[in-house]
């Protein structure tokens, strides 16, 4: 049987004078691929960070929603809605309405303009922060929304971890990502098989893990005495194989490639 493929719909909810393309004030909602770069990682000597393939491959993976203008938040330190202070760089009285502190506990809540919508049944929207992408004092709430049947926008909320101190939000920066899963993942770990027990248990594995340990010291040895480069790293997860030279039978990424977009009303949806 053929997997299921996984269908997204994405409903703009907002008036088109709301979206970046529509504004000459240089705010404005905007959405894209996620990027699979981030300032940090290119910031690291000879970008040795973009050498961690999970990382890189979950950076790209989904959607990107843009924070649609700048603005400065002030947590007084209350429990209340309505307990902290914005500062917008502009049209303020507009954004005001998307942006507040509408559930108190000095949370920032966005309120999204977007309405996505998953096929098969079953499946799943996640919600996150920008993946691997960071701001002092603000962290992002996640999320898992049942996009198959759901009919209502959403909100991306923040947590301000220390009152009493300002938080900046630029226009344009990455503000969520939204990731579509085929499954729903809750359910299939509750009817997931589970099993612990010792690596020596498993012969084949136990061989396999302990020559990419053996590998994976004599390497770091061979670079103290000078006999491998600096940057040299070891490549065998990034080329899909494992210590022993097997590549990986099943599928192996480098990369994600988006999928095209199709605008207007989808032809012909399957179950």
């Amino acid at each position: 049987m053929d997997e299921p493929r996984l269908e997204v719909e994405i409903f703009q909810i907002a008036d088109d004078g709301m979206m970046k393309a529509n504004r000459s004030d240089g705010t404005g909602w905007d959405w894209g691929w996620a990027s699979w770069e981030r300032p940090w990682m290119s910031n690291t000597p000879q970008r040795f960070a973009y050498r961690c393939l999970p990382l890189t491959i979950m950076n790209q993976t989904g959607w990107w929603i843009t924070n649609p203008v700048g603005f400065t938040a002030f947590w007084q330190g209350g429990t209340a809605p309505g307990s902290m202070q914005f500062q917008f760089d502009a049209a303020g009285e507009t954004w005001s309405q998307w942006i507040n502190n509408q559930f108190g506990e000095g949370v920032i809540t966005w309120n999204t303009p977007f309405l996505f919508r998953t096929r098969p049944r079953g499946s799943r929207l996640l919600v996150c922060g920008p993946v691997n992408h960071f701001k002092a004092n603000a962290h992002p709430l996640t999320a898992l929304i049942e996009s198959d049947w759901m009919s209502m926008s959403f909100t991306m909320n923040y947590k301000l971890m220390i009152p009493h101190y300002p938080v900046r939000f630029e226009a344009g920066e990455p503000l969520f990502q939204a990731i579509p899963i085929v499954s729903n993942i809750c359910s299939d770990l509750e009817k997931s098989a589970v099993s612990f027990q010792h690596l020596a248990d498993d012969p084949e594995l136990y061989k396999a893990y302990h020559e990419w340990d053996k590998g994976r010291r004599e390497f770091h040895q061979q670079k103290v005495r000078g006999e491998v480069r600096p940057d040299g790293w070891q490549r065998d997860y990034f080329q899909g194989r494992d210590a022993v030279g097997r590549l990986a039978e099943t599928q192996h990424m480098t990369k994600v490639r988006p999928p095209q977009v199709t605008f207007g009303p989808m032809k012909a949806p399957s179950e």
